[in-house]
């Protein structure tokens, strides 16, 4: 490659954010010299069950769906170089377009802002925390290969909120030589089936969820993974916390077997 034809550096740029009212936190988190910055789910007290109990020292890792950084830099607390990948403002944020859903467009454009403050607030605590990690902004189903091998990728809680979660997943995996970590939330059906299940959850009579697409079952994931050749599989079960209550989430670490070309 010449030097003219070197690729633009795809890594954005940091960002100095001195009002936290310019911010969105989807999770709880502690930053120095503002305390405790409270969050839809708080994740503090479960955050190595959430990562799958992964030793992340020495490790390079993809987070993908990063949001406000809490695993980014839990991981990173514990000795990772991390990679945090999000949406990028100029992508369409993962909607179901209802027919019956005549605000779509409109709401579709403000998701603009709330990715907006969602990236502030991963970068006001990016230098609070004196934060080493690097981010890149584009579509979870096209995550640039530049990026290189990471020895783990993250899924935190994201697969449910997106169209294509085998598509997600393997734009991800593709990069991942080592372990793969999905956590979703579980949905409590205890009903046995003759194989791995995902259901759909939108309902056009009701018009709901907008941002949710599916109840994944753990199965599926590990069929899922075991596909892109993580087929040594454990399956955890632990409690976290929304807006104040305990919910039930599984994480699945997959360790790859077969498959990764470098």
């Amino acid at each position: 490659m010449t030097k003219d034809s070197q690729p633009l550096d795809m890594y954005a740029e940091p960002k100095k954010i001195a009002d936290i009212r310019d911010c969105y936190f989807y999770h709880t988190i502690d930053v120095p010299g503002y305390g405790t910055v409270n969050g839809n789910w708080d994740l503090r007290r479960g955050l190595n069950e959430y990562l799958g109990n992964v030793d992340f020292l020495g490790k390079r890792v993809l987070d993908v769906g990063t949001a406000n950084g809490v695993l980014c830099f839990e991981m990173e607390r514990q000795g990772a170089e991390i990679v945090a990948f999000d949406l990028s403002r100029d992508e369409k944020w993962d909607m179901v377009p209802f027919a019956r859903w005549k605000e779509y467009e409109a709401i579709s454009e403000d998701r603009k802002r709330i990715i907006d403050r969602l990236n502030n607030a991963y970068w006001f605590c990016h230098e609070r925390l004196n934060s080493k990690a690097k981010v890149v902004y584009g579509n979870v189903y096209a995550i640039p290969v530049e990026i290189g091998p990471v020895d783990v990728a993250v899924y935190g809680s994201i697969l449910l909120h997106i169209r294509d979660p085998f598509l997600a997943l393997q734009s991800g995996a593709r990069l991942t030589r080592e372990t793969i970590i999905i956590t979703e939330v579980h949905r409590g059906l205890t009903q046995k089936t003759s194989g791995p299940f995902m259901q759909f959850l939108p309902d056009p009579d009701t018009v709901e969820p907008k941002d949710t697409w599916w109840d994944l079952r753990p199965e599926v994931i590990v069929r899922m993974i075991g596909v892109l050749g993580f087929e040594d599989a454990k399956v955890t079960y632990h409690t976290q916390l929304y807006d104040g209550k305990e919910n039930q989430l599984y994480t699945v670490v997959g360790r790859r077997t077969i498959g990764f070309l470098d």
